[in-house]
Formats: structure tokens, sequence, C-alpha cells
């Protein structure tokens, strides 16, 4: 499992040619969250180039776009996320 920063497709098939017994995927999570929001899957050798898989089971993630409202597939927006385990501390903080 790769997090912490997006692994580019060469890089990834770089990484099976040198350790082939791995499977290679991507996962993604903040520190507010306390653990993966996704995780791609886990029972191909080498995930799906470019994804971080998909939202796992418990989480709400949507994209809100600059004017409030709700992103669709492919528009940009700030991900925003709540799970059982996220952190308060940064709520209403301006010092955060």
């Amino acid at each position: 499992m790769i997090g912490a920063a997006p692994l580019s497709g060469e890089l990834t098939r770089q990484l099976v040619n040198v350790l082939p017994e791995v499977s290679v995927f991507q996962a993604y999570g903040l520190t507010e969250t306390a653990c993966a929001i996704t995780l791609g899957s886990t029972d191909k050798k080498i995930g799906t180039l470019g994804s971080a898989g998909h939202i796992l089971p418990g989480i709400v993630a949507r994209i809100i776009k600059a004017d409030g409202t709700f992103g669709r597939h492919g528009e940009q927006g700030e991900l925003v996320v709540q799970t059982p385990a996220t952190a308060l501390c940064y709520s209403n903080d301006e010092r955060a």
C-alpha cells in the first residue's frame, strides 16, 4: 500500500519489477481522519494507476466547489470528509 503522495505509473511498474511478490495499490487519508479514507483494489497485482481507490465504508466524502455547491465527477473543489474518527479540533479555529 502506498500513501503520503501519489505514485506515478512508471514508478509503480519499477516497484513491481523490483518486488514481484507484492501487490501495489494506493490509499488516501488525512492526519485528521486518523486512518485511510480510500483504499485501492487489493485483488490485483497493480491497482488502477492514478487512482487512490474507493471510499471506505462508513465515510462520507463530497467535493464542495468555490461557490459552495456540490461538485460532480471531474469538477474541482475542496474534498470534505466525515468519518467516525475525524478530529474536531480544527473546527472554526482560525489558527489551524
